[in-house]
C-alpha cells in the first residue's frame, strides 16, 4: 500500500473518531499556515474541539511545484492532539503531542532524495484572539523523524530500492497560522 493510501486512511479513521464524543457547542476552525505558503507549500487545517482543554488539529501540506534549479516535492500530514491552559480552546498557550507522515522526492546539493518519513514530536504555541471568528497561531514543534529513501548522486540511476534509513532530531512542525473560528 502506498504511503499517500496510508495517509488517506488515516485521515479518515481521524475524521471518524473525532465525532465519537459529541458536544452541543462543538468548536470547529479552519487555519493555513502563512510560513508554508513562503515555502511554495499549499497547506489547510482542521482544529475540532474534543472538550474544554483538548482539541485534535489535523493539518495536511504538499508541494507540487518545480522552481528552475529548486525541486522539491513532498506531500504531509500532521495529526496532533492538543491541551490548553486557558480553559478553553484556541485562546492563549497550548502544548501538544503530534504525529508526522511524509512522501517526499527531494533535490539537494546534487543528490536525489526519494522516501518517507514518520515522526513524533512535541508542539508550544499560542493563539491570538483577533475578533470573535478570527485568531493568529504561532507553533513550533521539535521531535525524531524516521526516513526511509532511495538516496543517489543527482545524473546517476535510482537505485531502486530503499538504501538509506535513519533517524533524525529535528524541528517538525513551524508555524504562523490564520485560523477561521466557525462555531
Amino acid at each position: 500500500m502506498s504511503l499517500f493510501n496510508k495517509l488517506r486512511y488515516l485521515l479518515a479513521a481521524l475524521v471518524l473518531t473525532a465525532g465519537v464524543k459529541t458536544v452541543d457547542a462543538q468548536r470547529v476552525s479552519l487555519k493555513t499556515n502563512g510560513l508554508y505558503w513562503l515555502g511554495a507549500s499549499p497547506n489547510l487545517g482542521v482544529e475540532l474541539r474534543m472538550s474544554r482543554r483538548f482539541t485534535l488539529d489535523v493539518e495536511a501540506a504538499g508541494n507540487p511545484f518545480t522552481f528552475n534549479d529548486f525541486k522539491t516535492r513532498h506531500a504531509t500530514f500532521y495529526p496532533e492532539l492538543r491541551y490548553w491552559f486557558a480553559g478553553r480552546p484556541q485562546v492563549q498557550h497550548f502544548v501538544g503531542f503530534m504525529g508526522i507522515a511524509s512522501a517526499y522526492d527531494l533535490h539537494l546539493k546534487g543528490w536525489m532524495h526519494k522516501g518517507d518519513a514518520f515522526g513524533v514530536g512535541l508542539t508550544y504555541g499560542y493563539s491570538f484572539a483577533l475578533s470573535k471568528h478570527w485568531s493568529l497561531e504561532t507553533t513550533l514543534g521539535l521531535g525524531v523523524l524516521r526516513y526511509l529513501e532511495r538516496k543517489y548522486k543527482e545524473g546517476t540511476a535510482n537505485p531502486g530500492y530503499m538504501n538509506h534509513r535513519g533517524w533524525v532530531p529535528m524541528p517538525t512542525k513551524i508555524g504562523v497560522s490564520v485560523v477561521y473560528i466557525i462555531k
